[in-house]
């Protein structure tokens, strides 16, 4: 195994660990004042309120938190493709928002969630494919 999947599957496992940690967490509490506090830089740096609304950092910042899952995966598993993992993206994210909404009653499912992870998950494996491309 080269090193570079080595240091991927690590980080993968450490980083899957967080996410967890995150994604089942009782309430969304912390989740959203990062979204308000990321909101406030980007107001304070003069994006537009377009840009800077809760709303729409959230779905950014949830297929922003899942894009490092699928570029790791697929430095990891090079043999998947980003279909693949877009797949076993939307897969996971239906899951975890079932999960949420069935199990977490602090927790509400939403399908812009599922539809931002699995974008995250397309973006992920895109670039580890255009990286890995680059490498050679």
């Amino acid at each position: 195994m080269s090193l570079l999947r080595r240091h991927a599957r690590v980080l993968l496992a450490v980083y899957a660990v967080l996410l967890l940690v995150a994604l089942f967490s009782p309430t969304s509490d912390r989740q959203s004042a990062a979204v308000e506090w990321l909101g406030t830089i980007l107001s304070h740096a003069g994006f537009p309120p377009g840009i800077t609304s809760f709303t729409r950092l959230e779905v950014v910042m949830n297929a922003v938190i899942i894009a490092p899952v699928t570029f790791l995966a697929s430095l990891v598993r090079p043999r998947y493709g980003w279909r693949d993992w877009t797949a076993l993206g939307f897969v996971a994210a239906l899951t975890v928002e079932t999960l949420q909404g069935l199990l977490l009653p602090g927790r509400h499912a939403a399908l812009s969630d599922i539809v931002a992870n699995t974008l995250g998950a397309l973006l992920g494996a895109v670039l580890a494919r255009a990286v890995v491309r680059r490498g050679r």
